[in-house]
């Protein structure tokens, strides 16, 4: 019980101490700037689609041995 109080007691004192006053300088109060350029275009795709036939699977020992380093 007393570990418990103990480990309680920091957690209940910061919770009843004072927030730290917001930053408010001029950078951040600001209104964002209306008169900027901005695109109106709808960005395209992140992913594209390649279509791929259905096939037998292939050796893995001859694809591990082409894509691992050293390969001539």
């Amino acid at each position: 019980m007393k570990l418990l109080f103990a480990a309680a007691m920091p957690l209940v004192a910061a919770a009843c101490a004072p927030l730290a006053p917001l930053d408010t300088s001029s950078g951040l109060v600001t209104v964002a700037d209306t008169a900027s350029p901005v695109s109106t275009l709808q960005a395209g795709p992140a992913v594209t689609y390649r279509s791929r036939a259905v096939q037998e699977p292939g050796n893995w020992i001859d694809l591990n041995n082409a894509q691992g380093p050293g390969v001539e």
